[in-house]
């Protein structure tokens, strides 16, 4: 007796869920990015956080003792020195924006790059203060001071946006970005309203010190970040 072997049944195909024309879709690396988990950083933003931080250190460590020049800019060779420190001040001022410009970009591009622009743009107005000292039959230090008292004014702008991309990042404490907003919102005060009562730590310095109170609380920032060593 012989016995032939039924055929399995077919299993139908599996239909794809994908209308015609469209391709299987994967996760973008945007969406990778955004779903670090908070308080970690990646190798790429390290970098980036200690280039910007070191720039920033070097603009703080300058810019007092070069305002504090400005007092003997009578003497040739102290307004000369006090220009050209002012010089490369603005040269790292875009250093310093691009680094937060290239750290924020990622979670709060519009404000991030408003933020570039407001630092480019007090750069570019620095560096032309410090012309009126190293041109020759420039205005001098009284020139200078007034060229840079709007200068001051478009770096609090700077602060006061830096501090919104800041907080739509998600990923800067609240006390970072409350420091920077309300040092931005006093530097703008000082120069808008009118001269304040502050204490000349330095001479000549007085008139920097709310945009330097944020830029420390910026920098203190930027270490953390620069030199975590909790790297996704």
């Amino acid at each position: 007796m012989t016995t032939t072997a039924r055929p399995r049944p077919v299993t139908p195909a599996r239909r794809s869920t994908l209308r015609p024309g469209t391709r299987p879709t994967s996760t973008p690396a945007r969406a990778v990015t955004l779903a670090q988990p908070v308080g970690t950083v990646t190798a790429v933003e390290r970098h980036r956080a200690r280039i910007a931080g070191l720039a920033l250190a070097a603009v703080t460590m300058m810019s007092i003792p070069a305002a504090a020049l400005l007092d003997d800019a009578d003497r040739p060779g102290a307004r000369a020195f006090a220009g050209a420190a002012f010089v490369a001040i603005a040269t790292l001022e875009v250093v310093v924006g691009w680094g937060l410009f290239v750290l924020l970009r990622e979670r709060a591009h519009p404000p991030a790059y408003a933020a570039l622009v407001s630092r480019a743009g007090y750069a570019v107005l620095l560096a032309a203060a410090a012309g009126r000292l190293v041109w020759p039959g420039g205005d001098g230090a009284d020139g200078f001071r007034a060229d840079w008292s709007l200068a001051l004014v478009v770096l609090g702008v700077h602060l006061l946006v830096t501090a919104v991309a800041l907080w739509r990042s998600r990923r800067v404490p609240g006390a970072v970005v409350a420091g920077t907003a309300l040092a931005g919102a006093a530097s703008v005060l000082v120069d808008v309203v009118g001269q304040w009562p502050l204490p000349d730590l330095l001479p000549g310095a007085g008139v920097l010190l709310p945009a330097a109170l944020g830029e420390l609380v910026l920098l203190a920032w930027l270490t953390s970040v620069g030199w975590d060593q909790r790297v996704a």
